[in-house]
């Protein structure tokens, strides 16, 4: 169960986000609201919530200093923005606070159920797998990627892509599985990897289509292509050789001479 703070200057809007989170049986135990950040500071001195919601917009102190300055206290580490602004420059910053999401008013409430959800088993350690994996099993991954370093909300995507990459993955899909705003897991991955969320997808395929050229079988390039997640072979012949340099077939030919 959930200890859960939220921080909202608009009366209105913190007690309908309370009814919300009451009504939609979420896994909390404990709501305490407060009006903006100094009244948030001053009640976190005798609660320690294990969750933080925070509008952005407010009077004084705006949501993203008021995370910053509960983090360097170390009254809570868990946070999620909730706010009528879908701003680049907000939700560049919000990454850099580490919070868990960047969640749109009006409030979605199933996306809102469904992040305290996945919070809440997360706490419970129902889902230590991703974090607890050794780094050796990494292994089968893209090159010069750290994979160490990673958030676990970055590891979940990697993880889906790894196990979809032969289906015809969208943005969209991958925010539904990690419960995450398309937008913050764009900023996020490629803040953490370098690369773009469909640079790394090509990447893995491209991979996984050297494993085959190089097999024992001689499957022709349309059939591997498929087997990578290309639903035309010219596509996957024009990706592989932007990355690559050289054909799949120049590939495969130079490989058997050696």
């Amino acid at each position: 169960m959930l200890n859960l703070m939220i921080v909202d200057d608009e009366p209105f809007m913190l007690k309908g986000l309370i009814n919300i989170i009451e009504k939609g049986q979420t896994p909390c135990s404990e709501i305490v609201s407060a009006y903006d950040g100094f009244d948030a500071l001053e009640k976190l001195e005798n609660y320690r919530p294990d969750l933080l919601i925070t509008d952005i917009q407010m009077p004084e102190m705006n949501g993203l200093e008021l995370i910053r300055k509960v983090r360097e206290r170390g009254l809570c580490n868990r946070f999620i923005i909730l706010t009528g602004y879908d701003d680049p420059t907000y939700l560049h910053q919000a990454i850099r606070c580490q919070v868990i999401d960047y969640l749109l008013k009006p409030i979605n409430k199933t996306e809102l159920y469904d992040v305290m959800t996945n919070l809440s088993l997360e706490l419970l350690g129902g889902d230590d797998n991703v974090s607890s994996q050794a780094s050796s099993d990494w292994e089968d991954t893209v090159p010069g990627v750290d994979y160490d370093q990673m958030s676990k909300n970055v590891k979940k995507i990697i993880r889906h892509i790894e196990t979809h990459y032969r289906e015809n993955i969208s943005l969209d899909q991958i925010a539904e599985h990690v419960y995450l705003h398309p937008n913050y897991i764009s900023s996020l991955f490629r803040k953490e990897t370098g690369l773009t969320l469909i640079h790394y997808l090509h990447l893995y395929r491209i991979k996984k289509a050297k494993v085959l050229m190089l097999g024992d079988s001689e499957d022709a390039l349309h059939r591997i292509s498929e087997q990578v997640g290309y639903e035309s072979v010219r596509h996957f012949l024009s990706v592989f050789k932007k990355y690559c340099g050289v054909t799949p077939s120049e590939y495969r030919q130079h490989y058997k001479m050696h």
